[in-house]
């Protein structure tokens, strides 16, 4: 994820290779990017934990709120292990590897603050339940809006958490729900949505489930989108 803190672009984590022949994995790198002279720089830090599926708000001028992203031990091994298997063992690993229950992936439920101008991370507390990954958040008069997300690969969450930004602390309030999209039952929540407020009104449009995962989950099978195709959304919801 990237904000503008300071007049300059922070990046913050990601997904990528060292070289061509090693496998993917998560970074905990920030670099910062000055328009004015166009030029990249590394920043003098490391995030608290590796961020990929993170997602974060400007607070204000040299502060930003980042939260959720996925296990970056787990996510690394699996990728480890893909790299190493031949093929006829990699359906065993990518199988061992989704077929577990949400909470054995250890996603990422720390929110934390980082300041630009001091240059330092702080905990500021925990989603109020289990973390999640390609969420979409939104801030709007300190009223932080955390949208849906990934509880473990394939399977997402349909709820919105709201929280109030107030004297450097972040209060927890009730959630609510993505409603089910015109001719389906239930909501399967959406990872990689993006989101905004236009007049007021809170837009989330964009991103991805698979339909019945949740369902599927529900019923004991923890690979619960096994053989089922994503499908990229495209409807737009409206919250006043």
């Amino acid at each position: 994820m990237s904000v503008f803190l300071n007049d300059e672009l922070y990046v913050f984590g990601g997904v990528g290779k060292k070289n061509s022949e090693s496998p993917l994995q998560v970074y905990s790198d920030v670099y910062k990017y000055s328009p004015v002279k166009n030029t990249w720089q590394k920043v003098d830090t490391i995030s608290p934990v590796g961020l990929t599926g993170h997602t974060g708000v400007k607070l204000n001028e040299t502060m930003v709120l980042i939260t959720g992203g996925v296990n970056e031990h787990i996510f690394d091994k699996y990728f480890i292990d893909i790299a190493a298997a031949d093929e006829s063992e990699k359906n065993k690993v990518i199988y061992n590897y989704f077929n577990k229950p949400a909470k054995d992936y250890f996603f990422n439920k720390i929110v934390f603050i980082y300041n630009a101008k001091e240059n330092t991370w702080k905990n500021a507390g925990e989603l109020p339940d289990a973390g999640t990954a390609g969420s979409s958040s939104v801030m709007e008069n300190n009223f932080l809006m955390l949208i849906n997300g990934e509880l473990k690969p394939g399977l997402r969450t349909d709820v919105i958490y709201r929280a109030m930004w107030d004297n450097d602390k972040l209060t927890w309030l009730k959630n609510s729900q993505l409603p089910p999209s015109p001719g389906e039952q239930q909501q399967e929540g959406l990872a990689g949505a993006f989101s905004g407020y236009s007049h007021g009104v809170l837009l989330v449009g964009g991103g991805a489930n698979f339909s019945g995962s949740k369902q599927n989950y529900t019923n004991g099978k923890f690979y619960s989108h096994e053989g089922i195709n994503k499908k990229w959304r495209d409807e737009v919801y409206g919250f006043g």
